[in-house]
């Protein structure tokens, strides 16, 4: 639903004007909510009631009777979904719903995996750190550190780009892992989980080192994330331990 969503925001934000048909993306935000059984089978019941609110004010069972209104409107009223597109309605709708959500879901992760004090005779060039950052819209960063003569040097940040479906699995997966905070050790990592708080992103969570690694997770990160010898949380460049 979330994915389907996000997918329309970005067709409308591109002034998408409808034609003969509708586009498939705005098709499917009525589908999905269908397959996920949110839409409202009574929303003749409450339709009244959410009409006569702000759309800034509705809460999430509210927007799904919403949706499902507009939707079901269209089959004896045609054009009627048109009109609350090029009236900024249904944008606005989906854009609070977004807001509603993401409130509650992870916007970005960043994750340090540090080696410094296994590596602290390391050769020179030997990687000995790296910070990894994944954020919703599916930008990632890979900051790599390595011995040099004058001690640790960062090189340069790599950046690439993941699906938003797939930066949207790795975040819901950190986000429901049940984690506890531990002391620092060494060959620690650290966790920073960021959530949308008034529009912007502020961090909500630090965990530092917890001795019950997500082991099953470093994989899943490695095979969706497009960089090679990845750290995740409990690996090392050589020997990829978990």
């Amino acid at each position: 639903m979330l994915e389907s969503i996000h997918a329309c925001v970005d067709l409308l934000h591109v002034g998408y004007r409808v034609k003969e048909h509708y586009d498939p993306i705005i098709l499917n935000v009525y589908h999905c909510l269908k397959m996920e059984r949110l839409n409202d089978d009574q929303y003749m019941l409450h339709i009244d009631s959410v009409l006569n609110k702000s759309i800034h004010d509705l809460t999430e069972t509210e927007v799904y009777t919403y949706i499902t209104y507009v939707f079901e409107k269209e089959n004896y009223v045609p054009n009627f979904l048109k009109s609350t597109i090029e009236s900024g309605i249904f944008k606005e709708l989906l854009l609070h719903y977004l807001s509603l959500k993401e409130s509650d879901t992870l916007q970005c992760m960043k994750l340090n995996r540090n080696l410094l004090s296994k590596w602290h005779y390391a050769s020179v060039s030997e990687e000995v750190a790296q910070n990894l950052t994944i954020s919703a819209s599916g930008r990632v960063y890979l900051t790599r550190y390595v011995m040099s003569k004058e001690g640790i040097k960062a090189l340069k940040t790599q950046q690439a780009s993941i699906s938003k479906e797939g930066a949207y699995a790795i975040l819901n997966a950190i986000n429901n892992l049940d984690l506890e905070s531990k002391e620092v050790e060494e060959n620690g990592w650290q966790l920073r989980m960021y959530k949308s708080v008034g529009g912007k992103n502020r961090l909500v969570k630090t965990i530092v080192h917890d001795t019950k690694n997500p082991n099953g997770l470093n994989d899943y990160i490695r095979s969706i994330v497009p960089f090679e010898h990845l750290f995740v949380f409990g690996g090392s460049y050589y020997s990829w331990e978990k």
